[in-house]
């Protein structure tokens, strides 16, 4: 990441949702480069926030414990930033469709409260927007291109749409800087690892570290692709740093797509552990999946030279050997 350090030494940096999996991973490595770095995060119950998350540069970071929504805690927290990486969110694509409100609340009017904020406090900044790869919902020709149209298939999905198209909506009408990526499905070193809700390749290491029987529905055949938080963390340093970035939306994805089962084989071979069996889907999952999905990135490569460089193997191999070493900063607790 020392490719990083001019563009990020010395500058103001928010992190929201800088204490869960992705922003954790984030707010380390802009401390690492010399930002001054500071996150918001809730720290909601269930939803992956752990102040373990930032251990190696807890001294060099500003931590506010507070909601996206709390408008006078998100304008304190903007103040005078420079660049601001919005990831807090509400993730889980079945909770969203049983608590619609909620993730209306968070997603939607959340990401308002931040950009109102930013126009407020600091105007000059640029937001970098975590979308996902939900957005696109089913495609019929993956992989999926940056203009390939919407058919989100769950609130949670619909509601980072919005977020993102508000985000483009203030930089047209106010000037905000801004700029999106749409992230597929990221693994690795801190997620949470206590239940199944958000990211269900991290939750079957889990399984199988633990032993335990990981269940596929259906046939597993459904293909994805997967990409390591490192990338992800990468795609975000240059997204925040090069100005080719400003106004795009950029797909993220993984080195290939691979067969859902495949996957899961993958994860009991680094793993050492685990077996797994085929169930039938639940009428809540079945509802909302997609079948196939793979990301076309060509368009990131072309405009910020990001490409995935981790393949899965290898990112298995890393995320196992940091849950088996932190196990219990991360099962418990």
């Amino acid at each position: 990441m020392d490719e990083f350090r001019e563009a990020y030494e010395g500058r103001r940096v928010l992190v929201t949702g800088g204490l869960g999996f992705l922003g954790g991973n984030l707010a380390v490595a802009l401390a690492g480069l010399g930002a001054r770095v500071s996150v918001l995060d809730a720290m909601i119950p269930l939803y992956g926030g752990n102040l373990f998350n930032i251990e190696p540069v807890r001294e060099s970071i500003d931590v506010s414990i507070a909601d996206v929504r709390d408008a006078e805690a998100v304008r304190k927290a903007v103040r005078g930033c420079e660049i601001v990486f919005h990831i807090a969110a509400q993730t889980s694509h079945v909770d969203s469709m049983t608590d619609p409100f909620t993730d209306i609340d968070m997603n939607c009017r959340g990401t308002i409260v931040l950009l109102e904020a930013v126009r407020a406090e600091s105007p000059g900044a640029l937001v970098v927007y975590a979308g996902t790869r939900g957005q696109y919902g089913a495609v019929a020709s993956p992989p999926a291109g940056e203009d390939t149209p919407f058919h989100p298939t769950d609130v949670y999905s619909a509601d980072k749409a919005a977020g993102e198209a508000y985000a483009f909506v203030y930089r047209r009408a106010f000037g905000l800087r801004a700029c999106s990526l749409r992230i597929s499905n990221a693994y690795g070193p801190r997620h949470q690892m206590k239940h199944s809700r958000y990211g269900i390749l991290n939750w079957f290491v889990r399984l199988a570290l633990d032993g335990r029987t990981i269940r596929v529905f259906g046939d597993g055949s459904q293909l994805r692709d997967y990409h390591y938080v490192d990338d992800v963390t990468r795609a975000f340093l240059l997204a925040g740093s090069r100005p080719e970035a400003e106004g795009q939306a950029f797909n993220l994805g993984g080195p290939s797509p691979v067969r859902f089962l495949d996957m899961v084989r993958e994860v009991i071979r680094a793993a050492g552990s685990g077996s797994w069996e085929t169930a039938p889907w639940p009428e809540e999952r079945k509802a909302i999946e997609v079948g196939d999905f793979a990301a076309d990135w060509s368009r990131i490569r072309a405009a910020l030279g990001w490409e995935p460089r981790v393949p899965l193997r290898d990112g298995l191999a890393r995320t196992v050997e940091f849950y088996r070493k932190y196990r219990d900063r991360y099962w418990t607790g």
